[in-house]
């Protein structure tokens, strides 16, 4: 029940989330939204538990996000890296607990 919960919270944020992105592009607040009315969802649960050795672990690996939208809620350990256009060097990206992040997939891009 809780999961489920969430999950309707998060495409709520999501559906804002597009919202703001409509005004932004001097769109109507609701332009995109028919685009993804009929969208799947899908909530995944990464726990990775201490590795004595982290710097030779991989968790979920290099990935572009296919979707619209990833809503990554934050803690204080951290994992995720990006990839620099600059040098093409992953980075750490620093954590913010009890926050999210939002990565823009290859359907809004």
């Amino acid at each position: 029940e809780a999961c489920e919960e969430y999950g309707q919270e998060m495409e709520k944020l999501a559906f804002k989330l597009l919202e703001l992105m409509s005004l932004s592009l001097g769109l109507p607040a609701t332009r995109l939204n028919s685009y993804f009315q009929e969208q799947t969802s899908f909530i995944r649960f990464n726990h990775y538990p201490p590795c004595p050795t982290p710097d030779h672990a991989l968790g979920v690996g290099r990935h572009k996000d296919s979707g619209a939208l990833t809503i990554l809620a934050q803690d204080d350990v951290g994992g995720l890296q990006v990839k620099r256009k600059t040098d093409g060097e992953w980075v750490g990206v620093k954590p913010v607990p009890d926050s999210y992040i939002i990565n823009v997939g290859d359907i809004v891009q």
